[in-house]
């Protein structure tokens, strides 16, 4: 099985609004906005030669220079019904409170609420969104990441142990780093290797890529735990696609996660995972991974392809409903 993955990230980064490469979601937008940190900090690609988009690309690699731009150069020229997306970035919308950017101010945030209320558009989905206030605003998943290249021919779907046939525990494995938006991380490592410990692997080391694969597939969950960004993929996708059971915390952008065969906890507390509540959530999902046709269903879902059609109509993302709210 092939899959076109779902991709919201565009790369390479940091060397020019110009240089970007329009891959995943953003090659199917008519216009994309790019933004870098780098000058130039913006520039417009027309994958359409329109002047009418009906799909607009943000790049939110330079958050307040891209907000600006799309308000005082783009929106005054829209006569026809618009959609937005907007991403590539763990800077959040509409607030921003990713620690390592400034929040935005507030102008800035009278222009995303103008953005918001403007009568041509039909809708925003925002990868990284903050909060769920505006009727037109709907999380979206940033998906795969891929810094060297967007796969043009699609990822090779791996075939992967039945996880009925896995050891019922938890695997626990991401980056540390120092400050407050990392806290998350901290306090689950100490769960794993405290109230959790007799059901979770914590290795003591970052592991190369292979081997986060492999134990990936040696257990049936993955704690997904935010950090950069409030999107826990692409450590969600990659569980799913090698045939484990995300777990992530309620968030603003979890909604859009409960079309996937997820688990959602309330916070990272340690009543939040027992081994009753694992037999039960893998019991409960596990004809999404086993069964020939559930295992389909959830690739496509992962795909490029599913999350366009939402886009492409302006349909807002609503809870999926077969992602599972985790009791703790």
């Amino acid at each position: 099985m092939i899959l076109e993955p779902h991709s919201t990230r565009l790369f390479p980064k940091n060397f020019g609004a110009d240089q970007y490469a329009i891959t995943g979601l953003a090659s199917r937008c008519d216009w994309v906005i790019l933004s870098d940190r780098k000058p130039p900090n913006v520039h417009l690609h027309r994958n359409c030669n329109t002047d009418h988009p009906r799909h607009i690309f943000l790049s939110l690699r330079a958050p307040f220079e891209a907000i600006l731009f799309f308000f005082e150069d783009i929106l005054p020229k829209l006569s026809a019904d618009f959609v937005l997306v907007s991403g590539s970035v763990d800077a959040t919308v509409p607030r921003q409170i990713d620690a390592r950017w400034r929040q935005f101010s507030v102008p800035e945030r009278d222009m995303i609420n103008h953005i918001l209320c403007h009568p041509k558009l039909k809708h925003w989905y925002a990868e990284n969104l903050d909060q769920a206030a505006h009727p037109k605003l709907s999380p979206l998943p940033l998906g795969l990441m891929f810094p060297k290249g967007y796969p043009e021919g699609g990822i090779i779907v791996p075939e992967v142990p039945p996880i009925s046939k896995r050891p019922l525990k938890v695997f626990c494995a991401h980056r540390h780093r120092e400050g407050a938006q990392w806290e998350p991380r901290r306090r689950v490592s100490d769960l794993a290797t405290g109230p959790w410990a007799a059901f979770t692997t914590h290795p003591e080391i970052e592991l190369p890529e292979a081997q986060f694969f492999t134990q990936i597939e040696a257990h049936s969950f993955v704690l997904c735990v935010e950090g950069g960004g409030l999107d826990p993929s692409p450590k969600a996708w990659s569980t799913l696609l090698n045939g484990a059971i995300p777990i992530i915390r309620k968030n603003s952008v979890s909604l859009a996660y409960m079309h996937l065969p997820i688990v959602m906890v309330d916070d990272w507390q340690a009543d939040a995972l027992r081994p009753d509540l694992l037999w039960q959530w893998r019991d409960t999902l596990q004809t999404w991974f086993d069964d020939a046709h559930g295992r389909r269903e959830v690739i496509r879902r992962m795909s490029l392809d599913y999350w366009c059609s939402f886009v492409a109509t302006g349909t807002p993302i609503t809870d999926g409903e077969i992602g599972l709210h985790g009791m703790s």
